[in-house]
């Protein structure tokens, strides 16, 4: 005889911790991150070389820019990997509608940040460096273009990717969150100097962290593109 409503028994809602996994592995997992790898060191971080039988690989871009068409294509090729060939959906990356507590939450870290950055100012100044230069010296549309790009593909790649598929691989969100940070300070570091460190490390640990909580990467996407906006300003003053 069939339960009466009043004899169905509820199960509560299981909450689930910060550091685990959002998906487990499966047999072929191993393999097609190797791919996902391959896709980041050699597409997502631009071409080796400039050209390649005389055909202009950076499409006559110059600068951070010429990276930007390859990011969108190793960002979109990672995407493919994961809907075709792990046959999970974008939810793995955790790109799902946000809530509205998820933007009302970016808004707040990204003010941290910025109560950082001002502090961090006051403490030690950050120096002129070749990487700042270098961005200041592009047009306004160049550098927000780049600030989009980089709050999207990045995302995409370094916590909606390596962050997820490492944290399942290893069982552990901290362990795939710890080496996806690692990788994701490393080329910003030899761009914009060591100084960038003490000035940009907060930024990139509330990345990291709002990822782990919020388990939302449109929202992420929003604050990295917040936290990395203030850049025009250097570009905005040299065009004064």
């Amino acid at each position: 005889m069939a339960e009466s409503a009043s004899q169905q028994v509820v199960e509560p809602v299981r909450r689930v911790s910060i550091g685990t996994p959002a998906f487990p592995p499966r047999a072929r997992d191993g393999w097609l991150f190797v791919v996902g790898l391959l896709i980041f060191w050699f597409l997502f971080n631009g071409p080796p070389a400039g050209e390649i039988g005389g055909f202009d690989l950076r499409f006559g871009l110059e600068g951070p820019a010429s990276g930007n068409p390859w990011k969108w294509a190793g960002a979109l090729l990672v995407v493919a990997l994961v809907i075709w060939g792990e046959r999970r959906g974008l939810t793995s990356l955790l790109i799902t509608k946000p809530t509205g507590k998820d933007i009302e939450w970016a808004f707040y870290v990204f003010g941290g940040v910025m109560a950082w950055s001002w502090i961090a100012s006051l403490i030690a100044p950050q120096e002129d460096n070749d990487g700042v230069g270098t961005i200041s010296s592009m047009s306004v549309a160049g550098v927000v273009l780049l600030i989009i790009t980089a709050a999207i593909t990045e995302e995409v790649l370094y916590r909606g990717y390596l962050q997820e598929r490492l944290g399942s691989l290893m069982r552990s969100r901290w362990i795939g969150a710890a080496v996806s940070l690692a990788m994701f300070i490393a080329p910003h570091v030899v761009f914009f100097g060591p100084s960038w460190l003490f000035h940009q490390l907060v930024g990139s640990l509330a990345l990291v962290a709002f990822t782990l909580i919020r388990r939302n990467l449109v929202a992420t996407m929003l604050l990295h593109l917040l936290i990395n906006a203030p850049i025009l300003i250097p570009t905005v003053l040299a065009k004064l």
